[in-house]
Parts: C-alpha cells; structure tokens; sequence
C-alpha cells in the first residue's frame, strides 16, 4: 500500500473516531487514551498527526465542514438549476446529511456552542466566506431572497434543517423526502424575493 495513503486513512480514522467519540461523550468529554482505543492505534501516532486535542479539534471541523459542502452541493447544485431548486435542493442534501450522520450534527452543534468557533472564526476568514453564505450572497444579489443580513438568511436556513433532523433522529418525528421537500418549500416561500 502506498504509505502517504495509509497515512491519510490513519488520520481519517483518528478523525472518525473523535467523531463518534464526541457525540457520545461530548467535544471535552473524550481522553485521548479513549481515541487511542476506539481508532486502535498508538497514543504516539496521534500526536504524530495533531500536536494538541484543540488542534485536532479545529481540524475535525474542518474535515467535517468539507465532508458537507461536498455532500449538499453535489447533484442539486448543477449550473442548469435555477436557484430555486438549487436552494431546496441544498436545504434537503444538507437535513438528509445530518439525519444519515447524527454524530457530524452533534459535533457541528458542540462546536458552535464551544469556544472552538472563536478559534476558528479568528484564524479562517473562510469561515464568514464558506459555500453556503456564498450561495445566499448570490441570491440576495440576483434577488432571488430577499435582502437580509447573511447571518439571518443563514440561520433561518441552518435552524430548520438542524430541528426537523434533530425530531428525526429522536423518533420524536420521522420525516420522508415528501416531507423535506414540503419544509424546504416552505423555507424557500419565507426568503424569496417577491420583486
């Protein structure tokens, strides 16, 4: 095997494990004798690939933020959609993500509620500038939605998805892709211009 790409999986193992980890025990909650064990590798190796627990952290979040761009942009958002079914379409990807992977929605949750996003937020101007505020910028400048703060649209947009996965997930109410689509609908008629 081609030792830079067992390195990737080993780092891409360690970072699966924290995942899980953390939504089970919390973004503090996990020892790094706990990752030892769950990802099955030597506690050395970790800190071969991350200098610090708040450095793996940091770059969880990035590797989970790639993880869904990719996965919410892909299909839905072809240069032939119109921007309202490109915006459904990202608003459905994104809810199916979390509902298809509890644990990445646990962990975006306990990272912007933790200090971490600070960190981040003050390292990484991409963090204002990521896909999906792009996407409402675009939107608001081809008035497709209406001018608003990018941070309103964003968590309008964001809150929706994360309640109707997290009353899925819970069982409290399980949602079909008919319902996802009538809730995408309804989010949409709350944001688009009305020229």
């Amino acid at each position: 095997m081609n030792v830079q790409l067992e390195a990737t999986e080993k780092k891409e193992n360690i970072l699966n494990s924290m995942l899980e980890l953390i939504a089970s025990h919390g973004l503090q909650g996990v020892s790094m004798s706990s990752l030892a064990k769950k990802a099955n590798v030597a506690a050395g190796t970790i800190y071969h690939y991350f200098e610090s627990k708040d450095a793996m952290i940091l770059e969880l979040f990035q590797y989970v933020r790639t993880s869904i761009n990719n996965e919410i942009f892909k299909i839905k958002d072809r240069i032939t959609d119109n921007y309202k079914d490109r915006f459904q379409g990202i608003w459905m990807n994104l809810c199916q993500y979390y509902i298809a992977h509890p644990e990445v929605l646990s962990f975006m949750e306990q990272f912007y509620s933790s200090p971490f996003q600070k960190k981040i937020k003050d390292r990484d101007l991409q963090f204002r500038e990521n896909s999906l505020t792009v996407f409402f910028k675009l939107g608001v400048d081809q008035k497709h939605i209406k001018s608003n703060d990018l941070h309103i649209i964003s968590s309008i947009f964001i809150g929706s998805i994360t309640i109707a996965a997290k009353k899925h997930i819970n069982g409290y109410y399980p949602v079909t892709d008919k319902e996802l689509r009538i809730m995408a609908a309804i989010i949409w008629d709350g944001l688009k211009c009305t020229h």
